[in-house]
């Protein structure tokens, strides 16, 4: 799983606003929120997410490779696939804690899947 730094996190919210930013955008944009960050800080965060994947470069510009939303069902599959054998039922197992779902958490589940109340 990709982990971020806070300061990568705040990063890439900027790219995904973004239709790409130069080094020099990023740090002024950060010092118009009061963050008195050098070039090289922000070089380096940059270097740090090419590595991961996270950020491409064209040219002097950098943008996310994935949307804000296609980061987070991949980070989403990917803890599933870790953590619960890729088992959407081992987690919704693990997530009630062995407890009854109500019917309400019973109807927002199929709700979210697709699936009709039957009459």
């Amino acid at each position: 799983m990709i982990s971020l730094s806070p300061t990568e996190t705040e990063i890439m919210e900027v790219l995904w606003n973004s239709e790409g930013m130069t080094n020099n955008d990023i740090v002024v944009y950060f010092k118009g929120l009061g963050k008195e960050w050098k070039r090289q800080t922000t070089s380096t965060f940059l270097t740090r997410m090419m590595q991961k994947g996270l950020v491409i470069k064209e040219g002097h510009r950098y943008a996310a490779r994935y949307t804000k939303e296609e980061f987070e069902r991949k980070q989403a599959r990917e803890i599933l696939d870790s953590m619960y054998n890729g088992s959407l039922k081992n987690f919704i197992a693990a997530l009630d804690g062995g407890e009854q779902m109500t019917e309400r958490e019973r109807k927002e589940l199929k709700a979210l899947l697709g699936l009709e109340e039957e009459a």
